[in-house]
């Protein structure tokens, strides 16, 4: 009977480590889906901000200088940060705000020079080196800086509407005296 039951424990014992080791592998197997599933959240995130700024360098909003200025951002990100779901959520909500905050259309737009300075500006504050680059900058610099730029994209719109707005006026003032003076002029006849 000892005999039996000692065979029985032993092709337990043997299967319980096999069980074992089977958990294990499916176990390293999700953690390394998990990574990979993590690392190409990471390169599609690069590659959108990177296609977003060769759309801005096709349009002649950036220079490829500040095309590789602003590039910096994304590459950096994760150099001084642990990867992970939310840093990458957050990653991609800051990139996206930088694109955002980039003007629309080319050198052909209205008060392109002006916020294109702004743009200069806001380029030459970022950090050249790659240390700089850290998460106190991501999480407190870089958000300020974005937002000076809408802020002042912002004020310029509303700064050349107001001009618009006074032309517009005035053609429409001249328009009407030389129309009253018209009428006057047929009047007076």
């Amino acid at each position: 009977m000892l005999k039996v039951i000692s065979y029985f424990v032993i092709a337990l014992l043997v299967l319980l480590v096999i069980l074992y080791f089977y958990i294990e592998t499916q176990k390293k197997r999700a953690i390394e889906e998990n990574k990979k599933a993590i690392l190409l959240r990471v390169a599609s995130m690069k590659d959108n901000y990177k296609l977003n700024l060769k759309r801005l360098v096709e349009q002649q909003t950036l220079s490829i200088a500040e095309y590789e200025s602003l590039y910096r951002i994304a590459n950096n990100f994760f150099v001084f940060q642990k990867v992970t779901p939310q840093s990458i959520a957050y990653g991609e909500q800051l990139l996206e705000s930088v694109i955002n905050a980039m003007p629309i259309g080319g050198p052909d737009t209205a008060n392109f020079e002006t916020v294109h300075q702004q743009v200069t500006l806001f380029i030459k504050t970022l950090p050249t080196a790659v240390g700089d680059y850290n998460s106190t900058f991501y999480n407190n610099v870089l958000p300020e800086l974005v937002k000076n730029l809408v802020a002042f994209q912002e004020n310029s719109y509303e700064i050349t509407q107001m001009v618009e707005s006074s032309a517009e006026n005035i053609i429409d003032n001249e328009q009407s005296q030389n129309s009253l003076g018209a009428i006057t002029s047929q009047t007076n006849n």
